[in-house]
């Protein structure tokens, strides 16, 4: 699989560091006033380019990737009344975006959610992540303040 953009020649060699050291293979072809920046990697099924040029971000979707499978955690798991805790959303198969939902985490599109609660109460949190593959099932975790 190759991804191909075009950067402006001063940005090359950045980009070409960056991608050297994941153990790519990279090409430069220099066109003026760009040059085309050619990104091979045989592992990967897939890329997902984010950001605008000439500041992008390329993401390998490895060949042997499926969908995202997250398992949420919380620490603490069982927090006093008041106390704050993180939910970590923990996916497999590389996500590159997230969706949260439940509480003061819904519209959240980060890997963690940080919570707290004033009085006693369980809410249930879900979380599903998204990559080249596709988006995950919302997997889901309950949070009892006491």
């Amino acid at each position: 699989m190759t991804a191909t953009n075009r950067y402006p020649l001063a940005q090359w060699s950045l980009a070409a560091c960056a991608l050297a050291a994941a153990a790519a293979l990279v090409t430069l072809s220099p066109r003026a006033p760009a040059a085309t920046f050619t990104y091979t990697n045989p592992s990967c099924s897939s890329f997902v380019i984010t950001g605008t040029p000439p500041t992008q971000t390329v993401t390998c979707v490895s060949a042997a990737v499926g969908s995202p499978v997250c398992t949420p955690t919380a620490t603490p798991a069982a927090p006093a009344i008041g106390q704050q805790t993180t939910i970590s959303a923990n996916c497999t198969n590389q996500p590159t975006a997230y969706a949260w939902t439940g509480g003061a985490c819904t519209g959240l599109t980060t890997a963690t959610c940080k919570v707290s609660k004033s009085r006693a109460s369980t809410v249930t949190y879900g979380v599903s992540a998204t990559n080249g593959s596709g988006t995950g099932a919302v997997a889901q975790i309950a949070v009892t303040w006491q």
